[in-house]
């Protein structure tokens, strides 16, 4: 008999396999019993998004980016535990999930003041143990960097996905569904996967990602960039009162288009600044043909495209304007400054 005590796995046949439908969470957006994602920039709205789903599963409601209409939205209200060690629960995160609509007592965490609160980690048993005494639909780590084992090096291979795995189990035996909270990087031009902070084993791992932003307007969207088991949802738009996120409409674009616009408008801005600049000092001593502006700024090497969003956006602050002199042939338009002291 060999010495090698390593039990062989069980070879099955596919035919003894029971095909399963996937079950969600929230239809299209979140698989249940599975490892989700939320990503996005600091302030993007993170934390109003993931207090939204904690009190629609808690209360039973519909969560905001919910596509299903309201009449067949209804379900049984159930438990979600999370951990967060960015807010604290007396300060910020009761008043959100309480104004969210939430089932408080449907809630359940860990006080930052707790002295155990150092012990949650996703391999730890003591996790596997909490959830076993709650039984919550839903469990929330924010963010991710404070449930990782100190051991930790995120950069080796499969590390991500051997700290990751209780939580695989845990979905499967509790019918549990993890949702971790990363932050996004910055950097011009990424987007998507390339989005993801720390480690690309977070994107192989979830089986949806959802990243929120800024969109260039003011206001917040919830975008679906990763969907292991159908088709991605649409992005939600939605605005924030008073710490709730508000549902505006749903949009066609996603993360990239997002990003791309924020850079291409970032790299505009000083450009425009200094059109801007031209425009105020060209018309510093009163009205002057339009005609006259625009080749002074092309002989100053301001492209028409930039010179024309100069003109709008000093055109909203109420700083420029512009009329029409004379008849026929003999029409001429020119611009002129607005005295905003009159």
């Amino acid at each position: 008999m060999s010495g090698n005590s390593v039990k062989r796995p069980m070879l099955l046949s596919m035919d003894s396999v029971e095909e399963r439908e996937p079950e969600w969470l929230v239809p299209q957006y979140i698989p249940k019993g599975q490892i989700n994602v939320l990503a996005g920039d600091g302030g993007s709205g993170k934390t109003i998004t993931w207090c939204g789903l904690a009190a629609a599963v808690s209360s039973g409601n519909r969560v905001y980016f919910d596509a299903v209409p309201e009449e067949f939205a209804k379900r049984e209200p159930q438990k979600v535990l999370f951990f967060s060690s960015e807010d604290s629960l007396e300060y910020t995160l009761r008043a959100r999930l309480r104004k969210a609509g939430a089932n408080l007592n449907n809630i359940f965490s860990v006080s930052l003041r707790d002295e155990a609160f150092s012990e949650v980690k996703f391999n730890a048993p003591i996790l596997k143990e909490m959830i076993a005494d709650v039984n919550p639909a839903l469990v929330v780590f924010d963010p991710l960097q404070a449930f990782l084992p100190p051991d930790m090096q995120m950069g080796q291979r499969n590390a991500m996905r051997n700290c990751l795995n209780p939580l695989i189990g845990i979905g499967e035996e509790f019918g549990t569904t993890s949702l971790i909270v990363v932050h996004t990087n910055k950097r011009q031009g990424v987007y998507g996967r390339n989005r993801v902070a720390d480690s690309a084993d977070i994107w192989d791992i979830a089986r949806s990602v959802l990243i929120v932003g800024q969109t260039q307007d003011g206001h917040r969207y919830l975008t679906h960039e990763k969907s292991n088991y159908g088709e991605m949802a649409q992005t939600a738009i939605f605005s924030v009162d008073d710490g709730v996120a508000v549902f505006e409409e749903y949009s066609e674009k996603k993360d990239k288009d997002f990003v791309l616009e924020r850079d291409y408008n970032a790299r505009q801005a000083p450009q425009r600044a200094d059109a801007e600049m031209f425009i105020l000092d060209f018309l510093k001593n009163g009205k002057r043909l339009t005609a006259e502006l625009d080749d002074a700024a092309k002989a100053a090497g301001i492209s028409k495209n930039t010179l024309s969003r100069a003109k709008t956006n000093l055109r909203k602050r109420e700083l420029l304007g512009g009329k029409s002199e004379g008849f026929g042939n003999n029409k001429a338009f020119y611009s002129y400054l607005i005295d905003k002291s009159l």
